[in-house]
């Protein structure tokens, strides 16, 4: 089955940066985590998830900028999340950037599935102007698998002008090696206000290739992400429904939804099987 994921009202992002990031990706610039809701503060969260949830959200993505070492600053949420957990069994994804080891234990039993970047190919990397070194990347990948939450979905950015194929493909064949829950592909939108704006979209056929070689070593579990060009959204999730490539499409083309008849659900495209009977979209949203 491939199903389509479509956040309406039953899951939510949460940014405890507000719109604040220490880095400034040339394809951010903020931009995307400015339309985020804040919750600066834990009690802000806290405050925030009850009244969220009483109007019927039932999942929550922490996100929101990074520090120049590219970590979210999360630990003082935890033990909110814990309580909120308790309480109200919500469902919690994290896109974390770069942890340690002891965060990722005290994850372990509150985030049911975490979202987790993967800028290792040199371009990536460089983009992203962390201070710190690119092999940090692959030891978080290590402790979220050996200790961290189960579902663990590494997301691969292409598009990025600088990244060569062959990068790209070294970037895959890592991650597939961890055996992750899914792998999931997002292409670079050129985004008005930021230096990106002057790239053109990627090339579908190029971009089908490296989410063909991801299919390939994860066995089809892959998913294609929120992020990409709206230029070429009709013809590649259309592609790689037809091709047999992902599991999951966020945000699939409205064309795609009724061509193919795609089951839908409110949530992240990363949200684990056990919980999609839950997340089920309502069409009267």
């Amino acid at each position: 089955m491939i199903g389509g994921f479509i956040i309406k009202r039953k899951f939510t992002v949460l940014s405890v940066t507000g719109s604040s990031c220490a880095l400034n990706c040339f394809y951010c610039s903020t931009k995307y985590i400015s339309s985020m809701e804040s919750a600066l503060t834990p009690d802000e969260m806290y405050k925030k998830i009850i009244e969220l949830y009483n109007n019927g959200v039932k999942g929550f993505l922490i996100s929101g900028g990074f520090n120049e070492k590219g970590e979210l600053p999360i630990r003082n949420y935890i033990h909110i999340m814990k309580k909120v957990k308790k309480e109200m069994g919500v469902v919690f994804n994290i896109h974390p950037g770069i942890l340690d080891k002891e965060t990722i234990e005290d994850l372990k039993d509150v985030v049911d599935m975490v979202d987790y970047e993967f800028p290792y190919s040199i371009g990536a990397f460089k983009s992203k102007g962390v201070k710190r070194e690119r092999e940090d990347y692959i030891k978080t990948l290590e402790n979220l698998i050996d200790f961290g939450p189960k579902y663990v979905v590494p997301h691969i950015m292409l598009g990025i002008p600088s990244d060569t194929d062959e990068e790209i493909e070294n970037s895959l064949k890592i991650l597939s090696s961890y055996k992750p829950y899914l792998i999931n592909f997002l292409i670079l939108i050129p985004t008005p206000n930021t230096p990106s704006r002057i790239l053109k979209p990627m090339n579908v056929e190029k971009a089908l290739r490296f989410i063909e070689l991801g299919s390939k070593l994860m066995k089809g579990h892959v998913s294609v992400g929120c992020m990409r060009p709206y230029q070429i959204k009709e013809q590649l999730d259309r592609e790689v429904i037809k091709r047999g490539l992902v599991e999951r499409i966020a945000n699939p083309h409205h064309k795609v939804i009724k061509e193919f008849n795609l089951k839908l659900f409110d949530a992240c495209c990363s949200l684990p099987e056990k919980y999609l009977e839950d997340f089920k979209y309502e069409t009267n949203n």
